[in-house]
């Protein structure tokens, strides 16, 4: 399947109280994957280089890379707001794309070493590269020649060199495209910051995707005790326990681009595996709308914090509404309980491990 800037709502739920949470799927240029990172009151799992496989990544690469739609020119500031056109803005293109061949060529000859790759692909490692379509040509061979994670290579016996993907493949991020699974309750400040006419062009374009799919949504409206459940369908499951640990590690598939492939038996190993792993964050993704018990407390909290604040001479205005508000919060998302609040020492591998 092609890869191209995508924006689509897994599951909207609004709470009692109003709480509107939302679980997007998007893919947009790796390139920008960190601004999105910035983002602390999401959760996200993503595409992993170091989880997909190597074949799977170089095809990929070769037949839908990411390509920019504009070129800017460079001048002072991080934007640009002239670009190249006609001959200039396709020889960009021409180059981009050699080294989008060049970042290719590097991770054969880090898996399969220079001899094999120069002998495979009839090229001289030290002074060259290969185009893509040769190595497409190629490419049935290349995949049979590429060791298996599980296969037992003698180093001393071959040329091979057998890197890691985890390192052999991070050279192909920039021209790669990029799939997350994102949670949260807070969009306004990411769709003011992220699409704007300052903002990189690749990421304004994802983030003007997400505010249109966001606005176009109809969130369900949840009762106390139900669960917002991104990845499984209504009915799907008849214990609700077994609904969430499924929709966890559907969450957690998306390191493997396998997150709408569906087998519960799996999944449930999964979600163990995540737990005692210590990797929370696919099950933050998973939540349910803060009890009113629990809003009695955070009230009763309120209350003390505005009576107590007033005898404290350090303490401003700003500082005891912050205060409050954070009351509004459980974890990452304001009036929802996220499913890793239910696992104990899930802020702590150290702790958990110890146990």
């Amino acid at each position: 399947m092609d890869l191209a800037f995508a924006a689509t709502v897994e599951a909207d739920s609004v709470s009692p109280d109003g709480f509107r949470l939302t679980t997007f799927e998007a893919t947009y240029p790796r390139i920008v994957h960190s601004e999105m990172m910035t983002h602390r009151v999401f959760s996200r799992n993503s595409a992993s280089t170091r989880a997909i496989p190597i074949a799977t990544q170089l095809n990929n690469l070769l037949t839908n890379p990411f390509i920019p739609e504009v070129f800017g020119i460079n001048q002072p500031g991080m934007q640009a707001y002239r670009h190249l056109s006609g001959l200039k803005h396709d020889k960009a293109v021409e180059i981009w794309l050699a080294g989008r061949d060049r970042a290719v060529t590097t991770v054969l000859e880090l898996i399969l070493g220079t001899d094999i790759t120069g002998d495979l692909l009839s090229y001289e490692p030290n002074r060259e590269f290969v185009a893509a379509d040769i190595i497409l040509e190629e490419f049935k061979e290349i995949t049979r020649l590429l060791p298996k994670s599980t296969d037992d290579i003698d180093l001393d016996d071959t040329g091979i060199l057998n890197v890691h993907k985890q390192l052999a493949g991070r050279g192909l991020e920039a021209y790669m495209w990029h799939t997350i699974v994102l949670t949260g309750t807070e969009f306004d400040n990411f769709f003011a910051l992220r699409d704007h006419p300052e903002a990189q062009g690749e990421i304004a374009t994802i983030a003007r995707a997400m505010r249109e799919a966001y606005d176009e949504s109809v969130p369900k409206e949840l009762g106390y005790g139900d669960w917002h459940l991104p990845y499984v369908d209504e009915g799907e499951f008849s214990d609700t326990f077994d609904a969430i640990r499924s929709s966890a590690a559907r969450a957690a598939a998306a390191s493997y681009g396998r997150q709408r492939n569906k087998n519960p038996v799996k999944e449930l190993e999964r979600y163990e595996d995540l737990r005692s792993g210590g990797h929370m964050s696919p099950l933050e993704h998973q939540a349910t709308p803060i009890s009113q018990d629990e809003w009695a407390l955070r009230s009763h909290g309120a209350s003390e914090i505005q009576n107590f604040a007033p005898t404290l001479d350090s303490i401003d205005d700003l500082t005891v509404s912050q205060l409050v508000g954070s009351l509004e919060f459980s974890g990452n998302l304001r009036g929802w309980h996220p499913h890793r609040k239910d696992v104990p020492h899930e802020d702590n591998f150290g702790t958990l491990r110890e146990e």
